[in-house]
């Protein structure tokens, strides 16, 4: 444990500014899990973490945490203790699966903006196909509120139900939820069909789980 604190000492050596980006970068990590290269108000973040990542492995693991770091993607999360867990119902873990697999398919056209993009329209016909079921508009906005508070997703649009609206699809839609966790949550959304339509489903905070903040 002695050695795994050895970085805290590198906090006496951050000046003003680089201590208030400290400040930053975990106030961001604690509340919205993830900090993400190609947001523009986030690329010093990313930066600064990555080039201090000793002290920030230090910090996290006192509260029983780790600093993940995926640089080709560009996203840096933690994964905490179990009290950092939240439950998704049925539905929000069919929008977290469907924005995943749109990420899978989008990431690989070519494309002007930094992030991939689909329209409401598009995922809101992805996630009728594979619930089998259309997804209501209040609950569209209530899902897409969740994903986006947890910084997966984005929507470009005041009108979360505005089917012309833009949703851009974060990396961190892929640490969320790994290839595995793809198949498992198929295969479990197939068994469980609409009988499961009230059940909760735990998550991690963060990566390698379907996760989310």
């Amino acid at each position: 444990m002695t050695n795994d604190l050895e970085g805290l000492v590198l906090i006496t050596e951050l000046v003003d500014n680089d201590f208030d980006l400290f400040k930053l970068a975990v106030r961001t990590l604690l509340t919205k899990t993830f900090i993400i290269r190609g947001i523009d108000k986030e690329e010093e973040l990313y930066d600064f973490t990555i080039r201090n990542s000793s002290l920030f492995d230090a910090w996290f693991s006192c509260m029983d945490a780790v600093l993940i770091r995926d640089e080709s993607l560009g996203v840096i999360c933690f994964r905490g203790s179990g009290d950092t867990r939240l439950r998704l119902g049925r539905e929000e873990t069919c929008a977290l699966l469907t924005a995943r697999l749109l990420y899978e398919e989008k990431r690989v056209e070519l494309s002007l903006t930094a992030f991939p993009t689909v329209t409401v329209f598009d995922f809101v016909q992805k996630y009728n196909v594979m619930v089998g079921d259309e997804i209501k508009k209040t609950r569209l906005i209530e899902v897409l509120r969740r994903l986006q508070s947890h910084k997966l997703v984005e929507v470009n649009s005041p009108d979360l139900s505005d089917m012309e609206g833009i949703i851009i699809l974060y990396p961190s839609l892929a640490m969320s939820v790994d290839r595995d966790s793809i198949d498992e949550l198929l295969a479990s959304l197939a068994h469980k069909g609409k009988a499961g339509g009230g059940e909760e489903r735990e998550f991690d905070h963060e990566a390698d789980s379907a996760a989310v903040n």
